[in-house]
């Protein structure tokens, strides 16, 4: 769909001069409208404009879930309320959409067009009488069939591009309603995860030094043949919210209970129920410290609090004493976010960075939480021996691919 190219008269050379001018000093204003493939449903003549003045960065609302009537409806409602027509130009302009649809209603395309019922029947029927259309007993109204629309905007052609990639992979499975460029792809890729694996079952855990299991992690040590007091290190990444917040007290117990002594627990927390999760926690093990994961790139955004969030609380616990390590940095500085395998996925170096900070080749590491599975993979990558478990057959099996990819770096002395 290329706008209404061709139905509407081209602005006049001043009018597109003074838009011109306009957009040189104050930038696009109204967006460009684009369809889910790109095509410029209204806008073409600030698109125009861009291209000549060499913008890049623009508004562009992009739509999807409409027809191709919805679209032409919608770009001529859009300039209808922008242009005045004359007499002339309005006849022309009902003259070529009744040609193009004859049997659509006077009604229908009079509210379309900003126009009367009398004057579309007045053209319509001028082009009956020279045969330019047929004449239609009945004519075809609004479906009334509701549609689910979604609504994405965006600044530049870079982030649009984005916004219809996404709208195309979800299809149908798109929401209604306005729609952020970063949800979009992040349900879009949930969407390929679940087609990619469909059909599959968790494979069995194998012998290995890593070992996946489709289980909730209070039966994991019971699955597995963990024995107590084997475990060297707890390395997870459990759910924030406050759905999973009285389970933590069950999370302490299964640390307290497996860890040697001198191991330690090292979890990622977020920050609303931090204070509970940690008095949780110390139920069963001993508080040593907490570090910090800090982004060098986009901020999560706490609503409630008005907060523009860039680190998350990594806690660290130890049963029993503290054992004497080499020296360690309390902070971990990321400049990009890895969500490829799950939507609370950690980044590998980072994890592989905290497993040589709190473990040594060969050491037993379990994850309850297992998620994207990143501390198996990290463990497999550094010679690691490592349980894990989630309770989504869908996360387990995308994990044991993702052994299967992992490559093992070789053993460095001391990593």
């Amino acid at each position: 769909m290329n706008g209404v190219l061709g139905l509407l008269p081209d602005l006049a050379p001043w009018e597109y001069e003074a838009l011109k001018a306009s957009i040189r000093r104050f930038g696009v204003i109204l967006p460009v409208v684009e369809d889910e493939f790109g095509g410029v449903i209204d806008g073409r003549q600030r698109e125009r404009v861009c291209r000549e003045l060499g913008i890049d960065n623009y508004p562009i609302l992009t739509l999807r879930g409409l027809t191709e009537d919805e679209k032409r409806d919608h770009a001529l409602v859009l300039n209808q309320a922008r242009r005045r027509l004359n007499r002339r130009q309005m006849r022309d302009l009902i003259a070529a959409e009744l040609k193009r649809t004859p049997d659509l209603s006077s009604n229908w395309l009079a509210q379309t067009l900003g126009t009367t019922d009398k004057t579309v029947e007045a053209v319509r029927q001028r082009l009956v009488s020279t045969s330019e259309i047929p004449k239609f007993e009945q004519l075809r109204g609004r479906d009334g069939k509701g549609r689910r629309v979604t609504r994405i905007v965006t600044h530049t052609a870079r982030d649009a591009g984005r916004a219809q990639d996404a709208l195309q992979a979800l299809g149908d499975d798109a929401p209604d309603g306005y729609l952020e460029v970063r949800l979009a792809e992040r349900r879009a890729t949930r969407k390929r995860r679940k087609e990619a694996i469909r059909g599959r079952m968790v494979a069995p855990p194998g012998d290995g030094d890593i070992s996946l299991h489709h289980c909730q992690f209070q039966d994991l040590e019971r699955v597995a043949g963990i024995a107590p007091s084997s475990v060297d290190l707890i390395l997870t990444d459990p759910p924030y919210g406050k759905d999973f917040l009285p389970q933590m007290p069950a999370l302490a117990e299964l640390a307290e209970h497996l860890l040697a002594p001198g191991g330690l627990l090292v979890t990622y927390y977020g920050h609303c129920y931090l204070d509970r999760a940690m008095a949780m926690l110390a139920e069963h093990l001993t508080f040593r410290w907490m570090a910090a994961t800090v982004w060098e790139t986009v901020a999560n955004e706490v609503f409630p609090l008005q907060v523009f969030s860039r680190w998350k609380p990594i806690l660290i616990y130890s049963k029993g004493n503290w054992v004497e390590r080499k020296w360690w940095y309390d902070s971990y500085i990321l400049n990009r976010k890895e969500k490829e395998v799950h939507d609370w996925q950690q980044p590998l170096g980072e994890v592989e960075r905290l497993l040589r900070d709190f473990s040594r080749p060969g050491d037993l590491v379990v994850d309850p939480c297992g998620g994207g599975f990143t501390t198996a993979a990290a463990c497999k990558r550094l010679g690691r021996r490592c349980i894990s478990c989630d309770i989504d057959e869908a996360a387990v099996i995308r994990g044991q691919d993702r052994m299967v990819d992992t490559v093992m770096d070789r053993p460095v002395s001391g990593s």
